[in-house]
């Protein structure tokens, strides 16, 4: 059940847009939690879930692993509304099951802490070798923090241990895309699609892998097939919005992107950093500056956004506006080295060399070189 429910919660791609009860629609943690009540098997949940082509992607992390672990209703309804930190959530929730570690994995991740999710997965690996749950949990959470190899390690050991799990040759594809090894990537999305052809991330992962393979007739073309099963991927018109900016279809690529996020509602600033990028290539800078603005409104403290406004407003020769972001991304992210090059070229641009010299004295000082 934690295949099921945790995992597909926190992996790729991106949630629907809208959720609906339509087919291949995501399957809500409510819903799980309402077939355990009538007291279905886990093999019967499953099988309902197949019987009515819903997608294995509930939307609410926390709340699915709840479920998963066997939590009770009221548990859920409790945990629906407490704001309470993690500690003290966690000490009255274990189960004595060998998914209590999902608790803890759920609290971090809610908190924003992806040290502690990487240090109780790693000691849940050791604790529970055998489990591909475990495996496939640990490479996604790997993948986050951009430890390629350990992460393509554990979704090998995955599916190893349960080679018919589409999802661990889904995410072994998705580690392949971001480490750029276009061979990989393809080969294990065509798996993911032999597995689960009615998926529609499964064709969003193709698409993603044909992409980075130059493959872009292919890629729209499995991209296509991802919105005939289900358009309520806001990832489908992200890739579709890459693809045709690769290929010169200016127009086709911003109303693929404007897609996404509109059907995100501001909840992912990067594509709005892609839609930035692809106006900044083709000279508007007017509007990727505008496009960076509303996202840094809905998310005032996301660092890549502040810091693409800020390569915004360089490019646009707005140099108290570029050095106002840049100094507002080294307030929250004082060792990001890129944010202080960059306000470092926007001060000496802006005719302040001395307050430039300064900035990259900082650098070399030894606490800064320490802290990288």
């Amino acid at each position: 059940m934690i295949f099921l429910v945790l995992f597909a919660a926190l992996t790729f791609p991106q949630s629907p847009g809208n959720a609906s009860t339509d087919a291949n629609a995501p399957v809500a943690p409510e819903q799980v939690l309402a077939w355990e009540l009538e007291g279905l098997t886990q093999e019967e949940i499953r099988d309902e879930v197949r019987a009515r082509s819903l997608t294995e992607y509930p939307e609410i992390a926390l709340l699915s692993a709840l479920s998963a672990a066997g939590a009770d209703a009221g548990t859920i309804r409790v945990m629906r509304a407490t704001k309470a930190p993690r500690k003290l959530w966690k000490l009255g929730l274990r189960l004595p099951k060998s998914t209590d570690y999902l608790y803890e994995i759920a609290g971090a991740i809610l908190w924003n802490d992806r040290a502690t999710a990487i240090q109780v997965i790693e000691n849940e690996a050791e604790k529970q070798p055998g489990s591909p749950d475990v495996h496939l949990i640990y490479a996604f959470l790997a993948g986050n923090t951009g430890d390629w190899i350990r992460a393509y390690a554990e979704a090998t050991q995955a599916a190893k241990l349960a080679p018919e799990w589409p999802y661990a040759h889904g995410l072994r594809s998705t580690i392949c895309y971001h480490a750029r090894l276009p061979e990989c990537a393809v080969r294990e999305a065509q798996v993911f699609v032999k597995l689960r052809p009615e998926d529609a991330t499964a064709h969003v992962a193709l698409g993603r892998a044909l992409e980075i393979e130059g493959d872009f007739v292919e890629s729209l073309q499995a991209y296509g097939e991802a919105k005939k099963l289900h358009e309520g991927y806001s990832s489908i018109y992200e890739g579709m919005g890459r693809v045709y900016a690769q290929t010169g279809e200016f127009e086709k690529a911003v109303a693929a992107f404007e897609q996404a996020i509109q059907m995100e509602k501001g909840n992912a600033p990067e594509y709005s950093c892609e839609l930035a990028q692809l106006y900044l290539a083709a000279g508007y800078l007017g509007k990727a500056i505008e496009t960076l603005r509303r996202a840094k409104e809905q998310n005032p403290n996301r660092v890549d956004v502040l810091l693409a406004l800020g390569n915004a407003y360089l490019a646009d020769k707005q140099y108290s506006a570029a050095i106002r972001e840049f100094r507002e991304v080294l307030e929250g992210a004082p060792d990001l080295e890129i944010a202080r090059e960059q306000l470092a070229k926007t001060l000496r641009a802006a005719g302040r060399s001395a307050e430039a010299e300064q900035v990259y004295l900082d650098m070399e000082k030894p606490s800064f070189a320490k802290q990288h």
